[in-house]
């Protein structure tokens, strides 16, 4: 059976799987505004009607990749773990930036998984109104996730009194200028270094005074050793 053939067989939620897939992989390599339907569905290897029976047009497939990403996020960040004490307590400052870094870390991973994905759709597409629309989404959703774990600490004791929501705006809003600067620019991403630097500077302006020991500060504050650009 051919490749084809068996495709023509595909379950509906597999077919419009597909043909997201393929319309990426264009979208990608001739960019948006270049790329035809003809292209996408070279690539699927379906006819137009096909195509039509899922999408109403090229900029509905680019709304649908763009949902793909929203809803790959928020799914994310809604299967994390509400912040918690350890068993015995005791939080020290080297465990706060770890928790920050490790949060900014799993906002990266969701958000920008697919590097192809993320270049076209946060990239090359970013001035339409679908993409806005995306980027709101996502926000709203992160923004208010992100401000309820600083709620968390600072009841908890370990935070010092602060807006919630506005600092869960700085959070948010400085990983998607330093991505969105990175992929304009066509500079490979350091995800982990970013989530680094992120824990370290806000735990030292969020960490009550009882956790700011200034021999880890000092520590957290040291370069890293092995990594040359530090």
């Amino acid at each position: 059976m051919s490749v084809l053939a068996h495709r023509s067989y595909m379950r509906a939620p597999d077919r419009r799987d597909h043909i997201l897939d393929c319309a990426l992989e264009v979208f990608a390599k001739q960019g948006f505004h270049d790329a035809s339907i003809a292209a996408i569905c070279s690539r699927a290897g379906i006819g137009r009607g096909t195509l039509y029976q899922y999408f109403a047009d090229k900029g509905a497939v680019l709304a649908a990749l763009l949902d793909r990403i929203a809803t790959r996020v928020v799914d994310a960040i809604h299967r994390w773990e509400p912040f918690q004490l350890p068993p015995d307590g005791a939080l020290t400052g080297a465990d706060a930036v770890t928790f920050i870094e490790a949060r900014c870390a799993q906002i990266m991973k969701a958000a920008f998984a697919d590097a192809a994905t993320a270049s076209l759709i946060l990239g090359m597409a970013r001035g339409t109104n679908a993409v806005r629309a995306t980027i709101d989404r996502i926000d709203q959703e992160v923004v208010g996730v992100v401000a309820a774990y600083v709620r968390a600490g600072v009841d908890l004791g370990v935070l010092r009194p602060a807006d919630p929501q506005l600092v869960a705006q700085l959070i948010v809003g400085g990983i998607e200028k330093i991505v969105f600067a990175a992929l304009e620019d066509g500079v490979a991403i350091d995800y982990p270094r970013i989530a680094r630097e992120i824990g370290v500077v806000l735990s030292f302006g969020l960490l009550s005074d009882s956790l700011r020991d200034p021999a880890v500060t000092r520590r957290l504050g040291e370069p890293n050793k092995g990594d040359p650009t530090r």
